[in-house]
């Protein structure tokens, strides 16, 4: 089976070390000593050599993209070899081009091959493209005059596809709402970040969940989302451009790295700044509320928006932060706008394709045989829709998800699936703390007495998998579940499976001995042999517990009902496995930690000790309910 072989972001940038020859140990860029005027890339660095074409294909670099307001992006395009015009397909990316023709090389490979031209354009202060960047600020505007210029180039047909996993993903949800001449087909992967606020999604490009900021974005800024970039001199030659990116590294000294030892500084809104990170927006967003007019500046995907252009939606539901938020806007798409689809796999972010194995390992965990054809669907893709015109049949169902653990894909008309929703209640006689507490899920609603735990976030409870961008985002929670500061509540044993498919929903009555604080919920499957694995995880900031728009601090010891959502998956529970929840105040440093003050939070360095009571008893019967479809339904012993 081919793959696409879509490499992680962090192992991108070893690559990309090892290309230059891992040489970056000061702060002056990497270059040849003598730049000539025939300087060929590395062939490390060669997208020919990367994609393996340099047989059919030639290689145009450094060439200049105008913009409206007289800024230049820069591109690198692959073409193929005997001058005739073809199909395109656009890759607008801030990350380095190694990494965009590496990520996609066996599809482009293919395409290459057929007549397609490849052509990756750094994003807006990106790399070597003139401007400074702002996340999000002009996906719209600036793509549109990019299709403009892709499409008047010598070797394009007029034709053109877009293509992207991430940051290079999410710019395609302003692409599709702007839908501009020429533009035929869209492939978005893991580029939930692109949607702002739609039906039963507000978490403003990911920045949050359920109005908890997303802290561990702060890596990613810290390596690519700085505001201002060493650039070229205006108006040099072409011939002279292509020395100088011969010569030089625009990539951080530190490349991109996931460690976040670093992120317990106080304020939170001075935490970049403390580690000697040049400027970037997140020491804007972090000081935002969800519900801060000025989100409307970002280039979302937002209520109200269609398009008409065909868009294959294309995710994981081990990218948990985004997976709900992917799901979301195929469904809000495909009920406005024509030829949406949708691709659920098992891996994690960006993997689409390198899960080959038959038996498939996200990080400790195994989940099954998910292989998936996504290079010969994705180029099926293009093919109808650039060079077939949308003629004929596409032979694509509208959706297809593979639920972990299930070893079989599952096709359908629409997402959600229809299922029946199950309903399992908190129970325990209060003592639901840790590992060995007594805590439940069971059928029967309101028993037992309510559980208590205190949330102190100077000693928050660590995250362990899941977030973005990690190969390992699945990982056995024994350690963290025997804190006293988590309550685990399980079923027994199943003696049949269990098979979800859709959103999972937890209701919670709680109270609270400070004004503002976090609720942090996990989902998890716990094996035969007592390994835990995270399924998925999600948070709610309790003064945003009726909505972004309805900021409401609390009375102390009052009970409050509150909902935690944004969690979409399709997995099975297998015989003898257990359902649980983890339930506690923080998952750090995943998620900013609140400091429980009912202050702004990123200006705070004093903190209070929130005593949290979850109730289950009664009318204030809390309770998780999951989606259950049609076929092997199962029930605790």
């Amino acid at each position: 089976m081919n793959s696409l072989n879509f490499a992680r972001l962090t192992a991108v940038f070893v690559l990309l070390a090892a290309a230059v020859g891992c040489a970056r140990l000061s702060d002056k860029p990497v270059a040849n000593p003598e730049p000539r005027k025939d300087a060929k890339p590395l062939t490390s660095q060669n997208p020919l050599e990367i994609i393996g074409v340099a047989d059919v294909a030639h290689l145009e670099e450094a060439l200049w993209v105008p913009l409206r307001d007289g800024t230049h992006l820069m591109a690198t395009a692959v073409v193929p070899n005997g001058g005739t015009r073809g199909p395109v397909i656009l890759v607008q990316s801030p990350y380095p081009n190694q990494m965009e023709f590496g990520g996609g090389k066996d599809l482009f490979k293919r395409l290459v091959r057929k007549g397609y031209s490849i052509v990756v354009v750094n994003d807006r202060g990106t790399q070597w493209s003139e401007g400074e960047y702002h996340w999000q600020k002009s996906a719209s505007a600036d793509g549109t005059y990019v299709v403009k210029w892709v499409a008047a180039q010598p070797w394009s047909n007029g034709s053109i596809g877009s293509w992207g996993c991430s940051s290079s993903g999410e710019v395609n949800l302003g692409l599709a709402r702007a839908s501009p001449p020429g533009l035929k087909a869209i492939i978005a992967a893991g580029a939930a970040t692109g949607a702002g606020v739609i039906p039963g999604f507000a978490d403003q490009g990911v920045f949050y969940t359920g109005g908890v900021p997303l802290f561990a974005w702060s890596w990613w800024y810290h390596g690519d989302g700085f505001l201002h970039h060493p650039k070229l001199p205006a108006d040099l030659p072409q011939e002279e451009r292509v020395a100088l990116i011969h010569a030089f590294n625009p990539v951080p000294n530190w490349g991109m790295s996931q460690d976040l030892s670093w992120a317990d500084h106080l304020p939170s809104q001075d935490l970049l700044n403390a580690i000697g990170s040049p400027h970037t927006e997140f020491n804007t967003y972090i000081r935002r509320t969800p519900n801060d007019p000025a989100w409307h500046d970002q280039d979302f995907l937002r209520t109200g928006d269609k398009t008409e252009v065909p868009v294959l939606h294309v995710d994981t539901w081990y990218d948990s932060i985004e997976s709900y938020g992917t799901a979301k806007m195929y469904e809000y798409l495909a009920g406005n706008s024509q030829n949406q689809y949708l691709i659920m796999g098992g891996g994690p972010h960006c993997s689409m394709g390198r899960v080959e194995k038959e038996q498939t390992v996200v990080g400790e965990r195994t989940i099954g045989d998910a292989r998936f054809d996504y290079v010969g669907t994705f180029e099926k893709w293009f093919d109808h829709w650039l060079k077939e015109d949308g003629q004929g049949d596409l032979g694509l169902p509208r959706v297809q998800y593979y639920p972990l653990e299930s070893n079989k894909w599952v096709a359908s008309d629409t997402w959600p699936p229809q299922s029946t929703p199950a309903k399992f209640f908190l129970s325990s006689s209060g003592h639901a703390n840790g590992l060995d507490g007594d805590g439940r899920l069971t059928r029967t609603a309101g028993s037992g007495t309510a559980d208590s735990f205190y949330n102190d976030p100077m000693h928050p409870v660590p995250s362990h998998g899941g977030g973005c961008c990690s190969a390992s985002p699945a990982l056995d929670q024994t350690e963290v579940e025997k804190r006293n500061d988590v309550l685990v509540y399980s079923t027994d044993r199943l003696d049949k499976p269990i098979d979800i498919a859709g959103y999972i929903k937890a209701t919670l009555y709680v109270s609270s001995s400070v004004p503002d604080t976090d609720l942090a919920l996990k989902v998890v499957d716990v094996y035969p042999d007592g390994k835990a694995y995270n399924v998925l995880d999600t948070m709610q900031r309790l003064r945003y517990r009726d909505g972004i728009d309805k900021e409401s601090l609390m009375k102390p010891a009052e009970t409050y009902k509150v909902e935690l959502g944004q969690m979409a998956i399709a997995t099975r529970l297998g015989i003898g496995h257990r359902l649980r929840i983890e339930i506690a105040g923080t998952n750090f440093p995943l998620y900013e930690r609140n400091l429980n003050t009912g202050g702004h939070n990123y200006d705070e360095t004093q903190s209070r000790i929130a005593h949290m009571t979850i109730h289950h008893e009664g009318e204030w019967a809390s309770v998780l309910e999951i989606p259950m479809v049609a076929g092997a339904s199962g029930a605790p012993k």
